[in-house]
């Protein structure tokens, strides 16, 4: 789709649907039937249909956070959100609307453009919460920055928000900008005690971290409860980045103690059931890599007794199984994880992939990997070399 897009040079035109969606029906029946909103989109786009609740549709409508039906969603050819029409549309408003759309004329379209000619942070911040919402991470970075860096009052609750939705992005996509957390840094201690202080604290622990700068982690965790109390809901991410932190340079029982009292704070404050999972899942491969079989053990059977686990919760599952050397075990979770995602999330394939290696199936193993490939190419651990051309025998001197 995207390549197709690319080298005829056109947008992707993307209709997001649901198999009991009324309008969208409809629109299949006038709006897309219309002979001059096909020869249009025959001429202008390259049509696309996914449905949000089957196959690959899942993972795209959550790529574009499209959830609700009929969404049209318009791409470049790197696969970047244009803009989108939402709702039915009979055909000749739905051709004026994505005329209008790939012209740069839709209402947020000029308002984007409005603030790259005069920036104003009140106009900006409805725009970064559409941003924020569609989960543009790259269109939503540089306007909350700069509306956080020149505002510098995270007092005010529209600022705050659009800050902690970046944050939170940021978090999801695990793609930490030094921006972000030189911003982070700059006002935690404005915060005080404010209970949010500990989930920018996460977020900032957990991108010092992944820099290697341990010392820091340290210091910002340690302000941080300090400030907070561990009786923060945020408390135990807090934690639970420091011990990754701390694993990531080699600091097997720091991570394990880090992990242990994020564990303890979890189950305490009474965290979400997914968030204690993932705090014993932590617990129990620290344990593990601390030669502790059987409290690593415990801990695992503690965080699968939480409650019923989704995709990355049953791939996690399966990584720990694996780390206490149950390979059963570790298929079995994988499996779960694949069929939760109806074999479209490339962190399943890739926990089934380790699984089915440590069982000596190597050909399943091959084939979860390739697919695990195919989802996520820029994922160096799913690339497999391509296997060398058997040698021809040297022919016989007669």
């Amino acid at each position: 789709m995207l390549r197709r897009a690319k080298a005829e040079n056109k947008p992707v035109m993307l209709d997001v649907v649901a198999a009991w969606c009324g309008p969208c029906k409809i629109m299949d029946k006038t709006t897309f039937s219309d002979p001059g909103v096909v020869a249009w989109a025959k001429k202008t786009v390259i049509p696309a249909r996914v449905d949000a609740e089957k196959g690959e549709g899942r993972r795209i409508s959550a790529r574009y956070q499209a959830f609700s039906f009929p969404t049209i969603v318009f791409l470049d050819g790197d696969g970047n959100e244009i803009d989108r029409l939402v709702g039915g549309f009979g055909a000749a408003d739905f051709q004026r609307g994505a005329e209008a759309l790939l012209a740069g004329r839709s209402r947020f379209l000029l308002a984007l453009a409005k603030l790259k000619a005069a920036w104003n942070a009140e106009e900006a911040i409805p725009v970064a919460n559409v941003l924020a919402v569609r989960r543009d991470l790259a269109r939503v970075r540089p306007i909350a920055l700069r509306i956080v860096s020149e505002e510098g009052d995270l007092g005010r609750p529209e600022i705050f928000q659009v800050f902690a939705q970046l944050v939170a992005i940021e978090t999801l996509d695990d793609d930490y900008s030094a921006e972000t957390g030189d911003l982070i840094a700059t006002f935690l201690p404005k915060l005080g005690n404010d209970p949010r202080r500990a989930f920018l604290a996460a977020a900032l622990v957990t991108g010092l971290g992944k820099r290697g700068d341990v010392a820091t982690a340290r210091a910002v965790a340690a302000e941080t409860l300090l400030a907070v109390g561990e009786s923060s809901p945020y408390s135990a991410d807090v934690l639970a980045a420091l011990g990754a932190a701390e694993r990531k340079a080699g600091n097997g029982p720091e991570a394990l103690l880090a992990f242990q009292r994020a564990a303890a704070l979890a189950g305490k404050n009474g965290a979400a059931p997914g968030s204690r999972v993932e705090r014993q899942f932590d617990l129990a491969e620290a344990l593990a890599a601390s030669g502790k079989s059987a409290e690593a053990k415990q801990a695992y059977g503690a965080g699968t007794a939480i409650g019923p686990m989704d995709t990355h919760l049953a791939s996690r599952a399966a990584r720990v199984a694996l780390a206490l050397k149950d390979p059963a075990a570790a298929v079995q979770h994988a499996r779960q994880a694949v069929e939760l995602s109806s074999g479209e999330d490339a962190g399943a394939q890739g926990a089934l992939a380790a699984a089915l290696r440590a069982t000596g199936d190597r050909a399943g193993s091959s084939a979860a990997l390739k697919r695990a490939a195919d989802l996520d190419p820029q994922n160096p651990e799913y690339r497999v070399a391509a296997p060398e051309a058997p040698k021809k025998k040297a022919a016989k001197a007669s």
